[in-house]
């Protein structure tokens, strides 16, 4: 995607809608409507002159994307957190100094800041401003991932990171306004914001209303509401392959956020005839890589706009999606610490991740291979490895947390015929599912509770 195409496509939404009437939320907000709340938000909420912060804690994605417009041309640094309660907004409070927060309903919020609750106005009542458009390198949002860390690690995502991924999908997915995108992933995670709130705002798109979770809500909204466009994550994929999920009227399901197992993606493509486009990349990075899961899964394939060489066999990308706090070396690039291995002239497939190595007793241990010895079990459904301790006096010790129906001791003995045993987990706990994010990702916090780490 060319800048100049880019900064052309920026300054159109900025413009205003194109058609004012179509729904952003079917039987919710209009694109007028939304507008209109952006226009408010920026007369009467952010300072045209002082830079400040503000918190962004609202799941109804109208008020998002109004949020999200207003900010164009405002000082303003959003703050979008991990989680909506008390204890999580306070720590990005003290973390971030937010005075004010935009919400969508009551919300238990720091002592001293204001909440602010967009409501629909009747249109023509607030025009948004589209003069005074901020640089598109300045920090727009603020957003958290997990990893495989602990605490929830800031990053910072400028204009261009964002609106430039969200209108190259656009332009990628070939979206028109006549599609509906129904999502199950929410607005607060990276992927939600890009794929259920930005990639439709910048093609005019639609979207249908709410959270969808359960296999039900996710056939209603593609039967009834004629969804063209489904954003989801692994965890969901698992769900409706148990089910009679009809695919009718879908032209494109989207899948991220967490690792899209090979045995979901062939069951959802025998039953609906309907491959799955797996988006690989992470909240710094952004989106890197594609690959479309039908009856295999095939390597992945780079976006056209990202640039990417091996070194030392972990992946490096050019990219203007990446997070300005990323290191580049003095050709820009990023080294992640994903392990790649080429595949023909234009792809690479995965091969685990550099950070999930560590050493035990003095020996290297592959923690994924860990993890995929105590997959491949029929009877388990899913597995969780950790590493504990330092490598110091206490040393470390691998545990894992196993959703299967056999166990623990079962679990060993398979393990000690396929790897080494010092590789085996000191401790295994059998549960019936593994904890994972509304996001569908492992959720690290909960599985170190269960190991009593």
């Amino acid at each position: 995607m060319k800048v100049s195409s880019f900064f052309k496509h920026l300054e159109d939404i900025v413009a205003g809608p194109a058609a004012p009437g179509h729904p952003y939320i079917l039987s919710g907000y209009t694109y007028e409507a939304v507008y209109a709340m952006a226009g408010d938000l920026q007369h009467r909420h952010f300072s045209a002159e002082n830079p400040e912060t503000v918190c962004l804690c609202a799941t109804n994605r109208a008020i998002v994307a109004a949020t999200l417009l207003a900010a164009l041309t405002r000082p303003v640094t959003l703050v979008i957190p991990y989680s909506f309660s008390a204890e999580v907004l306070d720590r990005t409070h003290r973390a971030h100094g937010f005075s004010k927060a935009i919400a969508d309903g009551a919300i238990d919020l720091p002592g001293g800041v204001e909440a602010i609750l967009p409501e629909p106005k009747t249109a023509g009542t607030s025009v948004l401003e589209p003069a005074g458009m901020r640089d598109p390198n300045s920090v727009f949002v603020k957003l958290f991932t997990g990893g495989s860390t602990r605490a929830p690690r800031t990053w910072s995502k400028t204009i261009g990171n964002l609106f430039g991924e969200a209108i190259y999908h656009a332009r990628k997915l070939a979206v028109t306004p006549d599609d509906r995108f129904a999502a199950t992933v929410p607005a607060y995670h990276i992927y939600g914001l890009l794929f259920s709130v930005l990639t439709p705002l910048a093609a005019g798109a639609s979207i249908i209303d709410g959270e969808l979770t359960y296999p039900g809500e996710i056939q209603r909204a593609v039967s009834r509401e004629r969804a063209s466009i489904l954003v989801s994550i692994p965890l969901h994929y698992k769900m409706l392959a148990g089910t009679k999920f009809a695919a009718e009227g879908l032209r494109c399901t989207l899948s991220s956020a967490a690792r899209l197992e090979a045995a979901d993606s062939r069951a959802f493509y025998r039953q609906t005839e309907l491959g799955i486009t797996e988006v690989f990349g992470s909240t710094e990075t952004g989106g890197i890589a594609t690959r479309l899961c039908t009856h295999d899964q095939p390597h992945f394939t780079p976006f056209d706009c990202i640039e990417w060489k091996i070194a030392d066999h972990l992946l490096a990308i050019r990219s203007d999606f990446i997070s300005p706090e990323l290191p580049v070396d003095a050709d820009g690039y990023f080294v992640t610490s994903d392990r790649i291995k080429p595949v023909g002239p234009d792809g690479f497939a995965l091969a685990g991740r550099a950070d999930r190595i560590v050493k035990v007793g003095g020996k290297r241990v592959d923690l994924e291979e860990v993890s995929s010895a105590i997959a491949g079990m029929p009877e388990v459904t899913d597995a969780a490895v950790i590493c504990t301790g330092n490598g110091g006096t206490r040393g470390n010790e691998i545990r894992a947390l196993v959703a299967a129906s056999i166990s623990s001791s079962e679990i060993r003995r398979h393990l000690r015929h396929r790897i080494p045993d010092y590789a085996v987990p000191r401790h295994i706990r059998v549960v019936d599912q593994i904890p994972v994010s509304p996001a569908g990702k492992y959720d690290n916090s909960e599985i170190r509770k269960l190991l009593n780490q």
